[in-house]
C-alpha cells in the first residue's frame, strides 16, 4: 500500500520538480523535451514523477504557472517597501536585461515554441493569460508610481500596453537575431522618458 503523502511533502516534491524542469525547458526549449528528461533531471522514480504529472505539457505550464507566482510575489513585496519609485522601474528593467541577455537561463524559447505549438482555440487561454500577467506586473509597478505621486494617472493603462508589446518585441528579437546590450538600453530609455511626461 502507497504511503500517504503530506501537503508539505507534496509542495517540496512538486517544487523540486519544477525547478529541474526549468533547468531542462531553459536548455532545450519546450518541443525538444521528453518526460524522460524531465524525469532524470528531478532525480526521482518515473512512478513518483507521474504520480505528479503525467506529460511535458503539465509540466511545462506548471512551472510556467510556478514562475510566473514568484514574480508577481517578488514584484509586491519589492512594492510593500515603499521604494523610489524610478529605482523600482530600473530594478524591474535591469532584471529584463539579464533576462534578454542571457537566454541560456531563461524559458523564453520554450515559451515560445509552446505558444507555436499550441494554436488551437483551447489554447487561447493561456496566451492571454501571459500577456495578461506581463501586463499586470508592469501596470502594478505603474500604479505604485501614480500612488507615490511620482508619475500622473492619466494614460498608465496605454503605457502599461506599450511596455509590454515592447517587452514582447525584444523577446522575439533576443530569440530570432539576437539583442545587443545598447539596443535593450536604447528601447528602456524610450520607455522610461514616456514616464515623465
Amino acid at each position: 500500500m502507497a504511503r500517504p503523502v503530506n501537503d508539505k511533502n507534496r509542495e517540496m516534491v512538486q517544487e523540486k520538480i519544477m525547478e529541474s524542469a526549468r533547468r531542462v525547458f531553459c536548455r532545450k526549449g519546450f518541443i525538444g523535451v521528453t518526460m524522460t528528461d524531465l524525469i532524470e533531471a528531478a532525480g526521482i522514480s518515473r512512478g513518483g514523477f507521474y504520480f505528479y504529472y503525467k506529460s511535458v505539457e503539465e509540466v511545462f505550464l506548471a512551472t510556467i504557472q510556478n514562475r510566473k507566482k514568484r514574480q508577481f510575489e517578488e514584484i509586491r513585496k519589492s512594492i510593500e517597501q515603499e521604494p523610489d519609485f524610478y529605482e523600482l522601474v530600473d530594478s524591474y528593467f535591469i532584471k529584463q536585461k539579464a533576462r534578454l541577455l542571457h537566454l541560456s537561463n531563461s524559458m523564453l524559447r520554450a515559451h515560445y515554441e509552446y505558444l507555436f505549438t499550441h494554436r488551437e482555440e483551447s489554447d487561447a487561454e493561456f496566451r492571454d493569460k501571459q500577456k495578461n500577467n506581463i501586463l499586470r506586473t508592469v501596470n502594478d509597478i505603474l500604479q505604485y508610481g501614480v500612488q507615490a505621486h511620482a508619475i500622473p494617472d492619466e494614460n498608465v493603462r496605454q503605457i502599461s500596453e506599450h511596455f509590454m508589446y515592447t517587452l514582447e518585441g525584444l523577446s522575439v528579437m533576443a530569440l530570432f537575431q539576437g539583442l545587443t546590450e545598447s539596443t535593450i538600453d536604447q528601447q528602456f530609455s524610450i520607455l522610461k522618458k514616456m514616464l515623465n511626461k
